[in-house]
């Protein structure tokens, strides 16, 4: 079963929407570096990147009129295996990428604040740019319910990590324009942006344009949130149940004391009358032992009652 946000990135890059440069911008921060040749590469776990890319790296050349070669853009390089995972390394020839960041005026000699700034201008930019950062290091421990009643212990965590601070810093800043506020960590040497808030992890997924995502996540609540409630309601019905018990037993082992002890007929009649009525109906509740006789009392009566023949039992 491939992870939430795994599906998530399949969703994204199942899309043909048109990317700004913006986008590569924010997957070569998330993902990128620089080889030995001074090419620009990315790692990825998504197989079906390198076609996504390749089209839409086309796309831009042909929208910016940049000057390059199509069919010498982008190769694929061998693959390499971490903790189980097949990554795949994606180079970018030419130094295409950045002709295409040129589009943005970023320049290396700038600092990633204001690159960043630069490359978020509009909304259409934050978005590119946050799909981007999500298809190139977003990360999540969401589980999603296979049945309607199968429990899942995750909760709904999303996360960016980093070994830059100056980029998450900035990034969170740019959610932040969105109403999505992420808490910043660090750990074992990387820095980790992360969201726990079911409804900041929507509107994340609703930002990039990932919308069936949103709708699986948002129906995964809503099972949770009804297994919950049968959950809280069948714990209160349990305890009622047994507090009911409790009481009865209680009640029974005073009458039957009384019983042994100088006869149930030594009773005032109207005490008499509900310890009859009890050991004849000896599990049920009270307003059911009201439906089962004559007698004109409510449940706060009958119980006062019962209290009074318990109250005689430790008496003797």
């Amino acid at each position: 079963m491939e992870s939430f946000s795994k599906t998530s990135k399949l969703e994204l890059i199942s899309q043909d929407t048109p990317l700004l440069p913006s986008f590569f911008f924010g997957l070569f921060l998330a993902s990128g570096s620089y080889n030995e040749f001074g090419e620009i590469e990315i790692s990825t776990d998504i197989k079906e990147i390198f076609e996504y890319l390749h089209k839409n790296l086309k796309k831009t050349i042909k929208k910016y009129e940049i000057n390059s070669n199509f069919d010498e853009i982008l190769e694929e390089k061998e693959n390499f295996v971490i903790n189980g995972k097949t990554f795949y390394k994606i180079t970018f020839k030419n130094n295409i990428l950045e002709k295409v960041f040129n589009l943005l005026n970023i320049n290396q000699e700038d600092t990633i604040e204001e690159n960043i700034l630069k490359a978020t201008k509009t909304v259409d930019n934050i978005k590119n740019f946050t799909k981007g950062m999500f298809i190139g290091c977003a990360t999540s421990s969401i589980k999603i319910s296979e049945k309607a009643n199968e429990k899942t212990s995750s909760g709904y965590h999303l996360e960016f990590s980093s070994k830059s601070l100056p980029l998450l810093r900035e990034f969170s800043h740019v959610l932040a324009q969105f109403d999505i506020s992420p808490k910043l960590i660090t750990r074992k040497n990387i820095f980790v942006l992360y969201l726990k808030d079911a409804e900041q992890v929507c509107n994340l997924l609703a930002l990039v344009g990932a919308n069936n995502s949103v709708l699986i996540l948002q129906n995964e609540i809503a099972k949770r949130d009804f297994r919950n409630k049968i959950n809280r309601q069948t714990n209160c019905l349990s305890g009622n149940i047994s507090k009911t018990v409790d009481a009865s037993l209680k009640q029974l082992e005073a009458i039957k004391k009384i019983d042994n002890k100088i006869g149930l007929d030594k009773l005032p009649p109207d005490l008499e009358e509900v310890a009859l009525l009890r050991l004849a109906n000896p599990e049920e509740p009270l307003n059911i032992l009201l439906q089962l006789s004559n007698i004109q009392l409510t449940k706060s009566g009958l119980n006062h009652r019962f209290r009074k023949i318990i109250s005689m039992a430790e008496k003797l």
